[in-house]
């Protein structure tokens, strides 16, 4: 019995191993949307977090609240995240460069990564803006084949891309939320997706 349990062990040390070295530790890609906004209204609606709340999937697929932490809409403003009423990470905004880029680094659980997510501006006319989202994470062996063959990667990009389309909707009239409400600009009423607010 005892040898069984080894050599099923060992089976298993091995099969990660070699999914390990099959999987990338890097993950990069970008994704790119058309916003008809001014590149001003774009660029606040991704470094103003009380804004990105409302229209990033993530809050709403993750059945998560927020909380601004900081001087919001500058660096070192966070995002912290939290699932029935626990904390589970947050994310924050480290570079900014006015009208041009917005990085944000997600702190959170799990393996010791570092995902990076770099919104880049570029206006196209005066009411008509370029919006490319680069994401990078970098994953140490043996997470990084947790990540790909859990199927993280592809789940991840597609949050991506509902977080364009999302920001899309949000900063182009008439202005709707993640919920499909018209929120205005600045956006009015309660954020559903910010802690304090449902607390209080």
């Amino acid at each position: 019995m005892l040898e069984t349990a080894i050599y099923g062990f060992m089976i298993l040390v091995t099969l990660i191993a070699v999914l390990s070295a099959l999987a990338p530790v890097r993950v990069a890609y970008t994704e790119e949307i058309i916003v008809e906004a001014p590149i001003r209204d774009v660029y606040d609606d991704i470094r103003i977090q009380e804004h990105l709340m409302r229209w990033s999937a993530w809050p709403k697929e993750t059945k998560s609240t927020c909380t601004v932490e900081g001087a919001d809409g500058q660096i070192g403003a966070k995002t912290a995240f939290f699932t029935k009423g626990k904390r589970v990470g947050y994310q924050e905004v480290v570079s900014l460069k006015e009208d041009q880029e917005v990085a944000l680094v997600l702190h959170g659980p799990g393996p010791p990564h570092r995902p990076e997510l770099t919104f880049e501006l570029r206006a196209l006319t005066e009411h008509r803006t370029q919006v490319l989202a680069h994401f990078v994470n970098e994953l140490p062996r043996p997470f990084n084949a947790i990540w790909k063959f859990a199927g993280l990667s592809k789940w991840t990009r597609e949050m991506h891309r509902k977080d364009l389309a999302g920001l899309r909707a949000f900063s182009e009239p008439p202005h709707r939320d993640n919920n499909g409400r018209v929120v205005g600009r600045p956006p009015r009423g309660v954020n559903p997706y910010e802690h304090n607010k449902l607390a209080a």
